[in-house]
């Protein structure tokens, strides 16, 4: 539940999972109480305690998105300005990854209705990509993941697909051509329009955990590769080899803890696979120098281009697709300057 104090602020927090409770967070009294630990995020789940900085860390950190264009628009529309008890109280927090939101005891929401709920304005999200609208009242209806969707450039849930503007994000298509060539997992893509449209690859039953999350989850300043080795998670260890080797060879320095992730079972919490590749904006980067954004959380830079020297040997079926891929549609989409740097990264990773 939520409750208020004096000045209007929350004061308390539940952190649900669908239907059932699962940490309260007494703000007003600095105090946290778990009350079902086999449904705690992953943050918390090598916690013992669990301390109030860290559910008010996770509490802050699933609403954290006011750089991103045309959101305060958006906090506008929804009435809640910058307040972030608002937005929690507006959303439940809830998002498209995972299956947690935040409890408002003024709401008495279910965790069927937000689900059932989640994402039906269309007019809010087609206002949260392009700043246009034609019916403020659609904007108040339903229940948005908006708050919760991270990034900096426009995006919004319409229907199964994560939609960005054609734009911004064109880079995506011919990223996902080349990977679905060479064997690489990568989101399914296609051009619609102004739009291009992302296939979700998370379900009620199918949750996303993202890298930054899991550092905090293994106690960790390195990269989760190394983990999934002490796990003897083979198949998610050539996962991320691929994963890295892709990256590398479109030139994507946007490979980031946000914007890589494992999926996991959202009954049991058990690791599936590595997510597909997502998250290709900025791909074919000019003048690509092999190295990732320093990445959020604690990790440091990383270096793709001696990843994927390190481990193509382990891959001998992408270096026998790539010398097979018919360029003709992917380079369409990539300036030229960029599409004679993307094949020189492919000349130096396979010599």
């Amino acid at each position: 539940m939520v409750e208020n104090n004096g000045n209007g602020k929350v004061s308390k927090y539940t952190i649900m999972y669908e239907e059932t409770p699962v940490v309260l967070f007494d703000r007003k009294a600095d105090t946290v109480t778990v009350y079902e630990s086999k449904y705690l995020p992953f943050a918390f789940r090598n916690l013992n305690p669990i301390r109030p900085v860290d559910a008010f860390e996770w509490i802050t950190n699933r609403i954290d998105n006011a750089q991103r264009t045309y959101m305060n628009m958006v906090y506008i529309a929804r009435k809640v300005g910058r307040d972030r008890d608002k937005m929690i109280k507006d959303s439940s927090g809830i998002s498209f990854t995972d299956n947690f939101w935040i409890k408002t005891s003024d709401t008495n929401h279910t965790w069927s209705e937000l689900n059932s709920l989640r994402d039906k304005s269309r007019e809010l999200s087609l206002y949260a990509l392009t700043g246009k609208m034609d019916n403020p009242v659609e904007l108040l209806k339903g229940h948005t993941s908006l708050f919760t969707t991270k990034g900096f450039f426009t995006k919004a849930i319409i229907g199964k697909n994560l939609v960005k503007l054609r734009e911004d994000a064109v880079l995506e298509y011919p990223a996902y051509l080349f990977g679905k060539q060479i064997g690489i997992s990568v989101a399914k893509c296609e051009l619609d329009g102004d739009f291009v449209n992302i296939e979700l690859f998370t379900n009620d039953e199918v949750s996303l955990v993202h890298a930054a999350e899991l550092k905090r989850y293994f106690d960790t300043d390195d990269e989760i590769y190394n983990e999934f080795v002490k796990m003897g998670r083979k198949d998610i260890t050539e996962q991320i080899e691929r994963m890295y080797i892709f990256n590398y060879l479109i030139g994507n320095p946007d490979m980031h803890d946000e914007n890589t992730g494992v999926l996991y079972d959202a009954k049991t919490f058990e690791f599936i696979s590595l997510a597909p590749c997502y998250d290709h904006n900025i791909a074919f980067n000019e003048h690509f120098m092999g190295v990732s954004h320093a990445t959020k959380g604690r990790s440091s830079l990383l270096t793709l281009d001696d990843w994927s020297k390190r481990f193509i040997k382990n891959h001998d079926d992408i270096v026998n697709k790539i010398n097979n891929v018919d360029f003709g549609e992917i380079k369409k989409y990539i300036p030229k300057e960029r599409f004679v740097e993307f094949q020189a990264r492919i000349k130096e990773l396979l010599k």
